[in-house]
């Protein structure tokens, strides 16, 4: 490349050939286009390492609980309003705990699904770190909010949180592995 000649563009008007006709003349320049590279679509750039997956994982169960856990309050909430206070002790309650636990695994499925599916070297253990992961978060932002439950209380909440999280995300990535399977390679245009 150092030792070729460089070449100049050509002054409007200038006559040279390649150079733009002066105005009014007919003529229309010559075109040139440039080379395209065009992948074939089997070398889609490297895959992501599988702890990426882990991360994206989270991103993508945080991005479905958060509505779903919206939806899920809104509803109780109002449930809550139409019992009263001395209606919401026990049955609401439990409905309160079970529902945001529900919509938790939810979420967990749809992030681990999304690991497992297109997750190229990431599956069903990356999937379930990332269930674990997000569980770990909402567990410390529980702690940080300084909820009374005793040093017992919160570890044995980690253990069942981790524990709903992973599972769920494990479940999730084992399915989206089966429709990855399913589905057979991807294939090019």
């Amino acid at each position: 490349m150092g030792d070729a000649p460089k070449r100049r563009l050509p002054v409007v008007g200038s006559g040279a050939a390649g150079a733009a006709p002066p105005r009014g003349s007919a003529a229309a320049p010559e075109k040139r286009k440039l080379p395209v590279l065009q992948s074939s679509g089997d070398d889609e750039g490297e895959d992501r390492p599988p702890w990426h997956w882990i991360a994206l994982g989270t991103v993508a169960i945080f991005i479905a609980w958060l509505p779903l856990a919206g939806l899920v309050n809104t509803l109780l909430r109002r449930m809550i309003e139409r019992a009263g206070d001395a209606g919401a002790q026990g049955s609401v309650r439990l409905a309160m705990v079970g529902l945001n636990v529900i919509a938790f695994a939810l979420a967990g499925v749809a992030g681990g699904y999304l690991v497992g599916r297109f997750g190229g070297r990431a599956g069903r253990r990356e999937a379930a770190a990332s269930g674990a992961v997000v569980a770990a978060l909402a567990w410390a932002l529980a702690f940080a909010e300084g909820a009374p439950a005793g040093a017992l209380g919160w570890a044995l909440l980690l253990v069942v949180v981790v524990t709903i999280g992973s599972a769920a995300s494990y479940a999730g990535g084992r399915a989206g592995l089966r429709s990855r399977a399913a589905s057979g390679p991807p294939r090019s245009r």
